[in-house]
């Protein structure tokens, strides 16, 4: 039985690395790119595992989210995007995007049922997606800009992000990609969440995680 638990396990993450890449490397699917600046939807699916699965896998799809911006960046040389290629901007706020996700969920299914659970959703994965936002700029500057690992020097990223202003560029740009990637999150994951808890063996994972509620 653990093995079938195991190799279900690994199904489920491959279909989750199938997803990622197909959006992120598809054009126009996942990510769109508004002057040199791309908005993206493919958090969704780390909101999506973290939602089914808790911490664990939300930690690893933040990882899987992360790493492929990362390769993306490499196809965008010249534009903001490029700044990507520094991994403390790309993958370290996604895992910490996933992991804080996945926790709350959690903490949120030991305390509730789930119709309680389905009421909250969209509105944890919108305030999810802001933090999203903001954990991406703040790495950007922190790591990108004061770049105090020198990390952006030693990738030649100094010029791309040297003129990034963090709270001009929240306010201009990323405040309005936070309200349009939150809309999306708050519409979509509830539905797909449901879907998903249709298969047999995703619903008895995610069952075991809810408040038992005695009759």
């Amino acid at each position: 039985m653990k093995n079938i638990g195991f190799f279900r396990s690994i199904a489920i993450d491959a279909l989750f690395l199938a997803l990622f890449i197909i959006f992120t490397f598809v054009p126009m699917l996942g990510y769109y790119n508004v002057g040199i600046i791309s908005f993206q939807i493919v958090h969704i699916f780390v909101l999506i595992g973290a939602a089914l699965f808790g911490y664990k896998k939300g930690l690893l799809y933040g990882f899987i989210f992360g790493l492929l911006s990362l390769i993306k960046a490499a196809s965008y040389p010249g534009t903001f995007d490029y700044a990507f290629l520094n991994p403390f901007v790309s993958i370290l706020p996604r895992v910490l995007f996933g992991f804080v996700s996945g926790l709350v969920f959690d903490i949120v299914k030991k305390h509730s049922s789930l119709k309680t659970y389905a009421i909250v959703l969209p509105f944890l994965c919108f305030v999810f997606t802001c933090l999203h936002t903001v954990l991406t700029l703040s790495c950007l500057y922190v790591f990108g800009v004061l770049d105090i690992f020198h990390i952006s020097a030693a990738l030649g990223l100094s010029e791309v992000v040297s003129g990034f202003d963090f709270f001009s560029l929240f306010s201009a740009v990323g405040l309005l990609g936070m309200v349009v990637e939150g809309a999306v999150a708050l519409v979509v994951v509830l539905p797909l969440y449901l879907a998903l808890r249709n298969i047999k063996f995703i619903k008895e994972i995610d069952d075991k995680k809810f408040k038992v509620i005695k009759v």
